[in-house]
């Protein structure tokens, strides 16, 4: 004998009952898809954690890496200011020691090395911005309040509501600068990608002079430890770091960290064998 199911209820019950059942049905799919999409963002977050760790210990392996009084790359030695690269940890970066000696000290040099240093960078099209920053700086830097031509005091650095006015002393840091009116952080850190690609053979690319590159706090018994790691599209970390040697040892007396966009297409290799 067969046996039908039937509903008891009117037609309006059992429209209800279905669109109860596909509400339930889009509430639980719904919360699937937010279950599915926040494993990917924390697996996403892992991915990018466990990346900076690698990158930091890249970094902290390099530093150790040059912590000495001579090159530690196989066929040279001293300091010889061009770019090598390196693969710690399979981490691909390039890596520059320099030092301070070949640069001038932003505490103690006089106004006129200041200038004219700051047109070099500028070129003669901007001697007129060269002049701004050159007394922005000194005034920065002086003991005094009063303002130069083309300088700025607290009273700038107030009406542009900004949380500090000039130390009205020595830079404590080089990164110091980047709260000097008129000095942007493209012109602080410039393009070093840029520099890269200028030492290669046959490069026509002309590197982007920066403040980073021509002016120091230190003396000049310390060096400076650059390293460049690429990220995705034109994008990069550029670390620098300052070494200076105290009782027989190389020791970090300052370092920085940023994320820089290079104005060209990141086409790196690593080339171990022939540093």
């Amino acid at each position: 004998m067969k046996r039908y199911l039937q509903f008891s209820g009117s037609g309006t019950e059992t429209g209800s009952v279905l669109i109860l059942v596909l509400w339930v049905l889009i509430l639980v799919s719904f919360l699937s898809a937010q279950y599915l999409a926040h494993n990917r963002e924390k697996a996403g977050l892992s991915a990018n954690a466990w990346k900076s760790l690698k990158q930091r210990q890249a970094v902290e392996s390099v530093l150790h890496l040059f912590a000495t009084d001579s090159r530690p790359i196989p066929g040279q030695q001293g300091i010889d200011e061009t770019w090598v690269y390196l693969s710690p940890g399979g981490i691909d970066l390039s890596v520059r020691v320099e030092k301070e000696s070949s640069r001038i000290n932003i505490n103690t040099a006089n106004d006129f090395e200041i200038r004219e240093k700051i047109r070099e960078i500028l070129g003669e099209d901007s001697q007129d911005k060269a002049d701004q920053l050159t007394d922005a700086i000194l005034d920065w830097r002086d003991e005094n309040t009063l303002i130069r031509t083309n300088g700025a005091e607290a009273g700038y650095y107030k009406d542009q509501d900004l949380p500090y006015v000039p130390a009205n002393g020595p830079f404590k840091v080089l990164t110091e600068l980047l709260l000097v009116k008129g000095i942007s952080p493209e012109l602080f850190w410039g393009d070093p990608m840029m520099s890269i690609s200028a030492e290669e053979e046959n490069s026509d690319i002309e590197s982007i002079p920066s403040f980073e590159e021509n002016f120091t706090i230190h003396p000049k018994d310390v060096k400076s430890v650059m390293i460049l790691i690429p990220g995705k599209g034109k994008g990069y970390l550029f670390v620098l770091a300052f070494l200076k040697k105290e009782n027989g040892s190389w020791n970090v007396i300052e370092i920085h960290r940023t994320m820089l966009v290079s104005s060209m297409p990141l086409n790196y290799t690593t080339d171990l064998g022939d540093d």
